[in-house]
């Protein structure tokens, strides 16, 4: 299914923000998965940046 760069974007943003919810509202999480968490949150940040650059004039 094709989506548009807008709708990749806003999806990108809605899984970042789950992860970061994830990070601020779970009481106790271990360093190993916390790590995991900032590195997914790093990807998806760098694919934003990456879809931006191609689309932006």
């Amino acid at each position: 299914m094709y989506t548009t760069p807008f709708e990749r974007i806003k999806t990108l943003v809605n899984n970042i923000q789950k992860l970061e919810d994830k990070l601020m509202n779970t009481g106790f999480l271990p360093m190993s998965e916390q790590q995991k968490i900032h590195t997914e949150i790093k990807k998806l940040k760098e694919e934003m940046e990456k879809l931006e650059r191609r689309t932006r004039k």
